[in-house]
Formats: structure tokens, C-alpha cells, sequence
């Protein structure tokens, strides 16, 4: 193992009795975890790309925005992608529905 190995203290953490924790409804996680998402400030966009037909997936992370947006356009004119785009603000599905085969 390479690196500086950092104790889970797992032990303490599964021995610890049910009222130490406190109650949480799948809700209140659901809230917490998919609506409360958070990224480092040092990283602008995250773009996760799925092929439509073999349903491959491709993640790109970027620190410039215009990096990112190149890549979006980029899968957009395959027409081959769809892509969930995730920045601080949002996050969102891009899908090119161009049905004339321009």
C-alpha cells in the first residue's frame, strides 16, 4: 500500500449505541444528498456523457467553463450523447432532439 494510511475507526463508529444518531427519514437524506450537492470551488463544471446506444459513460471534470461548453457542443453535434451537466448552480440533462438528421 503506498501512501499514508488513515485509521475508518469503524470499530467505534459500529459499537456506538443507536441513540448517539440522530433520526433521519429517507426524505430528509434524499434532501440532504441529491438536493444539497457540493463541489470544490476549484472545479467549475462536471459533465457526465451517456451514449444513447451502448449506454457507455464518459465523466469529464473542468476547471474553465469554456472547456466545458466546448466539450457539451462537441457531443451535441454527434448527436450521439446525452449529457448531465452539473455546475454549483444546477444540474441538468442536455439532450439533442434534432430529428431532421442535419
Amino acid at each position: 500500500m503506498s501512501g499514508k494510511y488513515y485509521p475508518h475507526n469503524w470499530d467505534a463508529i459500529s459499537d456506538a449505541p443507536s441513540e448517539y444518531f440522530e433520526a433521519c427519514t429517507v426524505e430528509d437524506f434524499f434532501e440532504w444528498k441529491v438536493n444539497g450537492w457540493m463541489m470544490p470551488s476549484s472545479i467549475s463544471c462536471i459533465l457526465r456523457a451517456q451514449h444513447i446506444n451502448t449506454g457507455k459513460i464518459k465523466e469529464h471534470v473542468y476547471k474553465s467553463p469554456q472547456r466545458a461548453v466546448n466539450r457539451l457542443v462537441s457531443y451535441m453535434e454527434s448527436g450521439q450523447y446525452e449529457v448531465t451537466v452539473c455546475n454549483h448552480d444546477s444540474i441538468s440533462l442536455v439532450v439533442n432532439n434534432d430529428t431532421n438528421g442535419d
